[in-house]
Order: structure tokens, then sequence, then C-alpha cells
């Protein structure tokens, strides 16, 4: 245990026999050195937790100096002020005293035939000694944690030993938020289950509810003091990261109220149980990166053209234990990106926020169909969506918006890391399986333009419509001079007089052509806009007087908008 001040005043001679003159406040100051006051700028040498003793010499002729020392220390964190006044002066400025009691800063009145030598000796033997038994207790409890699990202890096995030496129940999360073990303390069970929600998957993650507040930082340690509000009140806790360098992998969660003086033995568990948690969530990244290999060969055996192929990829997936029954659809996850935007290299995917967002997905899909397969393909998720009977005719529009609800959600959770999903036709066969990730792909890729939204939708390949043509086309290029040859007048017009008259066009066609309407939207005049189609159908010719040649228009416009959003 650490040495208070207050400690060494009862058990250290000859500071048994010094006086308190102010600042009794600060008794429970952690004394970690001591130090002796030999200069005036004695402020800039000292440190933290250190006992500073003086007999004010330097100080003899410095009165403004003398008035602003202790609030400096007090600064400088320091444990406490020890001084013999009777040397050099005959009493202690009131000003001292005064910002002593203010601060709870320790201003002590040592015996006044007593040396330095006499105080720092058996004081920093105290320390040593104390030091040295934390480094035996140190090492017993990495020794512990270390065998622990080197004998294949779990996540659970890990909390319940943090557990057993803090006195209180611990939670191992990712960080997902999803608990990994937890561990229990028989008189505390119920703090874990105010903020733990168990979803129908298997997994457990920290419920939304829980929005903890920082308290403090810990001294000497990455752990912080933090409260949480729940329906029985606010939860102190203690939260220590998990990390490797500068990743995060996840966090200790110790419940309930907790006195962690520094190195205490309560600290030292919560902190060697981070460093082998961080041992053991390296060990299941490396496992994972295994499993997630053989995964993507069965993604990469169905969406082959080659049959011998897609066979080999069902085996495996069966060997794996991934149940791909038909019917089913395809969906694709993708963030939502602006047009060049460069995504986070491979590496660092895993501790980008979009990584996070792709995980509520699979999080949220997977609480409601439990048997779906889902794969990690660079920054985009696939899942294979087994479809259930009721769903296979009319119900695209309710898987639509159920999926919809679930980007929002993510939007609402990890903005502005949103991401947006693509949806196929129900298929019917594995055969089918790459030609209904074409499907997803596409509805991905186009769903944004095609419902005008810029993020956090969901867009099912049935409702595309006209866009479907798009993967019919021989490349994007041909899409391009197809646009050019219907409506590049309009374009060029547009990009060498800085007009809209695109924007006006398309607005004029989705309002059926209804002037007034049409006005409205585009928030102008209604002799504006027909000086606008005057203009325009002097660029098109007579293209909007006929049906099939404003199809064609309509065509153009919505793949212009695809081209300049892709």
């Amino acid at each position: 245990m650490p040495l208070t001040l207050r400690e060494a005043l009862n058990t250290i001679e000859p500071l048994r026999q010094s006086r308190v003159v102010a600042g009794e406040r600060g008794l429970d100051n952690i004394v970690q050195f001591v130090n002796v006051m030999e200069v005036p700028d004695i402020v800039q040498w000292v440190h933290p937790g250190e006992l500073l003793v003086t007999t004010l010499y330097p100080l003899r002729d410095r009165a403004a100096e003398i008035e602003y020392l202790i609030p400096r220390l007090h600064e400088k964190q320091l444990a406490g002020l020890a001084v013999n006044p009777l040397a050099y002066i005959n009493e202690f400025p009131r000003c001292m005293i005064d910002a002593a009691n203010e601060l709870g800063f320790p201003l002590i009145q040592l015996p006044h035939n007593v040396s330095f030598i006499d105080i720092i000796q058996p004081l920093t033997s105290k320390l040593l000694a104390l030091q040295a038994n934390e480094l035996i207790q140190s090492g017993n409890i990495h020794r512990q944690f270390i065998d622990l699990v080197l004998s294949g202890g779990g996540y659970s096995d890990i909390a319940q030993g943090i557990a057993q030496l803090v006195k209180h129940p611990v939670s191992i999360v990712d960080r997902f938020r999803r608990v990994l073990g937890n561990g229990f303390v028989i008189d505390q069970m119920r703090l874990p289950k105010l903020f733990v929600r168990d979803e129908p998957g298997g997994d457990s993650y920290i419920s939304d509810r829980y929005k903890p507040e920082v308290v403090s930082q810990l001294p000497g340690s990455t752990a912080k003091r933090m409260v949480a509000k729940s329906p029985e009140g606010d939860i102190e806790h203690i939260v220590c990261p998990v990390k490797v360098g500068a990743m995060v992998l996840g966090q200790i969660i110790v419940w309930g109220a907790l006195v962690l003086p520094q190195s205490s033995v309560e600290l030292m568990a919560i902190e060697h149980g981070s460093t082998v948690t961080a041992l053991k969530m390296m060990e299941r990244r490396s496992t994972e990166g295994v499993e997630q290999r053989f995964r993507k060969e069965t993604l990469d055996g169905l969406l082959s053209k080659e049959p011998s192929a897609r066979e080999r990829a069902i085996v495996l997936a069966r060997d794996l234990g991934l149940r791909l029954n038909p019917p089913y659809a395809v969906i694709l996850v993708g963030p939502d990106l602006p047009p060049g935007t460069l995504l986070p290299r491979a590496e660092q995917m895993e501790q980008s926020q979009f990584d996070t967002s792709l995980h509520l997905a699979m999080r949220y899909l997977r609480a409601r169909r439990p048997d779906a397969v889902f794969w990690y393909e660079g920054p985009r998720l696939v899942i294979f969506y087994p479809l259930q009977t009721h769903e296979l005719s009319g119900a695209r529009h309710a898987l639509t918006l159920d999926l919809g609800d679930i980007c929002k959600r993510i939007a609402q959770e990890n903005a502005p890391y949103t991401v947006s999903m693509g949806i196929s036709s129900a298929g019917d066969q594995l055969e089918d399986f790459r030609q209904s990730y074409d499907c997803a792909r596409q509805s991905l890729q186009i769903g944004r333009i095609f419902r005008h939204e810029p993020c956090a939708v969901a867009t099912h390949y049935e409702d595309l419509g006209i866009f479907r043509i798009v993967s019919l086309a021989e490349s994007p290029a041909s899409i391009e001079r197809f646009c050019q040859d219907t409506i590049g007048t309009v374009l060029a017009y547009d990009k060498q007089n800085g007009t809209q008259l695109t924007e006006t066009l398309r607005v004029f066609l989705e309002q059926n052509q209804n002037l007034a309407q049409a006005a409205k939207v585009l928030n102008i005049h209604y002799n504006t806009l027909r000086y606008r189609l005057d203009r325009i159908r002097e660029l098109l010719g007579d293209a909007l007087d006929h049906p099939h040649q404003r199809l064609t228009v309509e065509v153009a416009l919505h793949l212009q908008s695809l081209i300049s959003n892709s």
C-alpha cells in the first residue's frame, strides 16, 4: 500500500513529533519522494508526490515569493511542505497558513532540534521498503494472470481473477461494446446487469443507456474513474483501456465505487488484467483471421463462374458450419463516402469508425436473422440473408424499410460514419449467388442517387426500375456517350454559362411537366421557369414533345446524375 502523509506523521520518527499547522484536508496525500528546498526557485525542480522539507532560508528576504509558495507547490501536486520555522523565521506567515487551509495543502512544523537527514533517512527507507513490496505484489499478480491465460483461461476467467482482487464485479468488453467476459462478486451481482443486454444471436452488449461521464483520471494509470446514470441511481466505476501500442482493443470495466490509491493491489490487478486481456485479444484476432480466410474462400467460390469452384465452396461452407439454404437474398453493406475518398488501408480498417458501423450492421442483422452468414470484403460486408416463406412475395418493401431503419439507427449511433445497404432479388438456388451479388452491388452503388439521399439508405434491386439497365451497358464510357448524345447540349450550356438548365429540366419532368409545381420546387418565379424551358427547347429541339424521346431524355438525366456521383 502507498504511504500517506498522515501515516508518515503517525509512524515515522521524528515526524511523529511534528505539528500540522494548516491544510489538514490533504493529509491523505500520497508521499512518493522526499526533497529539500535549497534554492529560491525550487518549484521548477519538484515533482508530484514529494514531501518538501525546508527552513525557508532561501526565501527569507522574498516576501512576495513566500506568499505564492503554497499555491505553486499545490499546483505541482506535492504531498506537503515540512518547515523548521524557528531556524530563520519566528513564525509562519499568515499568507502561508491561509493558502494551506484554503487549498487543503499540508503545512507541517518540524521539531526544532531535528536535522533534515533525521527525516530523510527513515522516510526514504520506508518508501523503498514499500516499493519493494509493491514490486513483489505486482510480480505475483502478473504471474497469476499469465498462468491463467497459459492454462487456457478465457475472458471470464480473467474478469473473475480481477474481481476477486478488487472485490467488485468486472466486465471485459471489446471496442464494439460486446461483452467478452464477466467476473462477479456475490453481494454485487446486479451491477453489470444494469447495463448489459443479451441479444438473440447469443452475444451480450453494453446497452445504449450506458453513457458514462469521466470523473477523474487515476494518477499514474491509464484508467479513469467514471459515473453512469441508471434506474438505481448513479453508478460509479473504473474503466481501463485494453491497448496494444496506440490501438485500443477494448476496455475493462470495474463496477462500483472504489478507492484506488496509486500502486494499490487493486490498481495492479486492473492494469495486469488489461495486459493479459490484450494478449488474449491479439490471439483471438489471429484465430479469427484464419477463420476469415477460410470463409472468404467460400465467398470467392460462390462468386466464381466455374461450377467446380462453387461446388468446393458449398462443401467448405458446410464444413465451417455455414448454412447456405435457399431461398435467400444477398445484402451488401458499404460505407457512405464522397466520390474520390480513399478508404482506410486494410490494416487500419479494423480500427476505423467505418468498421464500427459495419459491426453494428452485422449485430442488428444477426439479431433479426441469427442464421445469416457474413463475409468481410475489403471495406464492405456481404450477407447471405435467408428468406422465410412469407418474405418471398410482396414483402420486399417491408424488408427494405426494416434495413433502412437499421441504416438510420447506425447513423444515429456512429455519425458521421454512416453506411448504406443494397438488397438483391430473392435467389432460389446457390448457382444464382453471383447474379444476386451483382444485383446487390448495383443496388448499393445506385441507391443513394436513386433515392436522392446522400447516406444511410437501403435499396432493393427490384425498386431500381430504369436504373437496372446500367448493368446491361458495356462500360461506364458507353453510358456517358449515351448521356452526351441525348442531353449533351444542355450540359455544355450549363458548364459554359454557369446556369442550372439540367436541374430545371429534371425537376420539370419529375413534376409531370406541371409548371406551377416545378417552379415551387425550384423556388423560382413562374416566368423564370418558362424562360429556362424555352432555352432548353432551343437546345434539345422537339424532344420533349414526343413520348419516346422524352423518355430517352429522362433516362439520360438519371444516368448523368449517376455518373456525376460515382
